[in-house]
Order: structure tokens, then sequence, then C-alpha cells
């Protein structure tokens, strides 16, 4: 018998580093994490245009659930018939604006059309004598037979548009009917779809959700509403304006103005003016357009200081800066849609974060005051100048006017 005791294996007793531990771990929380956020990535990106959906339903759904409460709880209305009717009014809506504004481009295109020659004659003229051309339109062929061939030459072109535009259209309808759907659902079951969303919460928690969906509801109602009545105004004021200068297509035109003014924050009116000024060049008096630009100019100030603080002092208070702003970062993510719900959103956040955030009082300082504050402590400084002004005056006029020799002289 061997009195050598065997060698325990050179692994047993080695301590392994934190690498050969942590190092396996977290490679797979890697894996696993990027792959996790990979599916999360390409589910979104395949749903996108769901999401989308949804959201335009939601935005329009808060925009008419408090017309659908006013019938309810006013005059008794069934929600489903409520929902119903308030969906057909804003459809019909939409559909006059929309078709307003094709009958606009429908218009001016075949005036372009008819008048193509004639342009052509001018513009080549133009550039003859500006810039000493030699551009000879003489051989141009510019009659119906000549179009005729130009369309056979370029007819499968053309029909390929055709057809884009069909499935395009096509597509659009299938997402109104998509919206309408989810609409009139979260229109007509909100007060389940509300109690649903409350029951997986805690009761201290349905109370801060059912008070931020109030406000939410409130906001992009009341910003709605309130916009749509500007509109109206502004589209009357306009259209009345464009039939007194003798514009082409003044309703449509002062639909234009009337929506794109309102619903489009800061650039709105400049953006709804440019169509009206252009038309009015087009139709051949100069004179036309200066009068647009000054109907437009003179319906702002009216309504920056007599209409629009009455319609609005109790809808939305949001800075125009911030207003700017959430309109530009909700059409970078949602296009022309973002832009449009940005404004509602960004003072339903404001309105949340001044109910729920703690306010303390400011220090005195200058440096923070509001535009009213200092208004008011300029106006205090030039009545306390006044004040000294005129106490100096007086202690002047009294010394002037005394007598030496009342004092009691010998």
């Amino acid at each position: 018998m061997s009195d050598e005791t065997p060698r325990p294996a050179l692994t047993s007793g080695r301590k392994t580093g934190w690498y050969g531990t942590w190092l396996p771990r977290a490679a797979m929380i890697t894996l696993v994490a990027g792959g996790a956020a990979l599916a999360t990535l390409w589910v979104l990106t395949s749903i996108s245009d769901f999401l989308l959906t949804l959201a335009i339903s939601f935005f329009l759904a808060f925009a008419m659930l408090p017309a659908v409460q006013w019938l309810t709880e006013k005059w008794n209305w069934r929600r489903g018939a409520a929902a119903g009717v308030v969906m057909v009014a804003g459809a019909l809506i939409g559909a006059v604006f929309v078709f307003a504004i094709l009958n606009v481009v429908i218009g001016q295109t075949s005036g372009i059309v008819n008048s193509l020659p004639e342009t052509i004659d001018k513009v080549t003229g133009w550039l003859n004598d500006t810039f000493d051309m030699e551009i000879d339109t003489s051989t141009w062929d510019l009659t119906s037979d000549a179009v005729q061939n130009w369309l056979k030459d370029h007819g499968s072109d053309i029909l390929g548009g055709a057809l884009g535009i069909t499935s395009s259209v096509f597509g659009i309808i299938f997402r109104l009917m998509t919206v309408g759907l989810f609409l009139f659902y979260i229109l007509a079951d909100f007060p389940r779809l509300r109690a649903a969303i409350g029951r997986r919460m805690p009761q201290d928690q349905q109370k801060t959700f059912d008070n931020i969906t109030k406000i939410t509801v409130d906001k992009v109602g009341g910003w709605v509403y309130s916009r749509g009545l500007l509109a109206a105004i502004s589209a009357l004021f306009s259209t009345v304006a464009f039939m007194l200068i003798g514009l082409p297509y003044p309703l449509a035109m002062g639909l234009w103005v009337g929506v794109i003014s309102q619903f489009i924050p800061t650039i709105g009116t400049y953006l709804a003016g440019v169509v009206p000024v252009v038309i009015a060049l087009m139709s051949g008096d100069p004179m036309d357009a200066v009068w647009v630009i000054i109907a437009i100019t003179i319906y702002q100030q009216i309504e920056n200081y007599l209409i629009s603080p009455r319609v609005t002092k109790n809808t939305m208070d949001l800075h125009p800066a911030v207003a700017f702003g959430a309109a530009i970062v909700g059409a970078s993510l949602l296009g022309g849609f973002g832009a449009l719900i940005a404004l509602p959103f960004a003072a339903a956040v404001t309105v949340v974060i001044e109910e729920y955030t703690h306010h303390y009082t400011l220090v005195a300082s200058e440096l923070m005051e509001s535009p009213k504050e200092y208004e008011a402590r300029m106006a205090a400084k030039k009545q306390v100048k006044a004040s000294k002004k005129a106490a100096k005056k007086d202690a002047r006029a009294k010394g002037h006017n005394h007598d030496p020799d009342s004092d009691g002289g010998t």
C-alpha cells in the first residue's frame, strides 16, 4: 500500500475570476435585451399605421366627446345616436371644405391649361426682352392634336400615375372607414372604456386617471370648438371681402383662409393668405392682390383684439413659443396630423403639470417678473418720480413767494 495520498484535481480548489462569472451573464443579458429591443422596434414599425389610426381616432373622439355629452345629458339622447349625429356633422363640415378646395384646384388647373399658349408667349417674350434671348415659340405645336399625340406617347406613364392615385384614394377611404369605426366605438362606449381602464388601478390612482382624462377631453374639445368658431367667423368675413374684391371662388377661398389660419399655429395666417393672393395675381389685376392683403390684415387686427380674447378666454392658455415648438415637434413625428394635435396635447400636459406639481413662493427678483408685474413696477416708479417732481416744484414755489420780513425784524 502506497503512502502517497492522491493529489486533488488542479481545478478543484481554484477560484474563478469575476469575468468567468459575470461576463457570460452580461453577454446573455445583452443578447436578450438587444433581441427584445429589435423585436419591439419591428412590431412598432409594422403596426405604425395602426397606431396612427388609433391616435387619430382618440383625438377626434376627445374633440367630439363634449358635444356627445351635451346631447346625452341635456337632451337625454342615447349615446349611440348622439355619437352618430356628431360624427355625421363633422363629416359634412370636412366634406364641404374638401369639396371647396378641390373646386379651386380643378378650376385653376383648367384655366392654366386653357391659357397655356398665351402664358408661354408672355413668358418667352419677357425672357427675350429682359435677357436678350432668342426663344422662338412659333415652331411649337400646342394644338389639341399635338396634346393627343403627346398623351399617346406617354400614355403608360400617365396610366401608372393614375393607378397609383387610385390605390392611394382607396387607401385613404379604407383608413377613413377604420377611423370612423374606432371613433364610433370610443364615443358610444367611452364611459365603459373609462371604467375598464380604471378597474386595473388602485382607487387613489383612479382619481388621478379620471382627473387627467377630464382635463384632456376639456382641453382638446375646448381647443377644437374655439378654433372652429374662429374659423367660421374668419371664413365669413373673408368670403364677403373676396366677393367685394371680385376674387374667383370667394367661398372656397374664405373657407381656406378660415381653416388654415386658425388650425395652424403662428404661421397659419401667412400660409392662408398666400393662396388668395396668388389667385388674385393670376386673375390679371395686381390691385386685387393688394386688396386681399389689406382685408386679411384688417381682420387679423379685429380678431386679435376683439374676437379671439372673448372666444378663447376659457379654453387654453399656452405660450406662443410653446405652441410653435409643439407644432414643430408634432409635425416632425406625425406630419400634418401631428402639428394639428400638438397644441391641445401640449395644453393638456401643461395643465396636468400645473395640477400635480408643487408651487413655491418666488423670491423678490426683477429677473423673474411677469410682463404685468414689470408694467406695474414701471408705473409705480413713474408715479414716485412724478410725486417727487411735484413736491420739488411746490417747494420752489413756496420759497419764491416767501417774504423775508415776515420772520420779524426790527
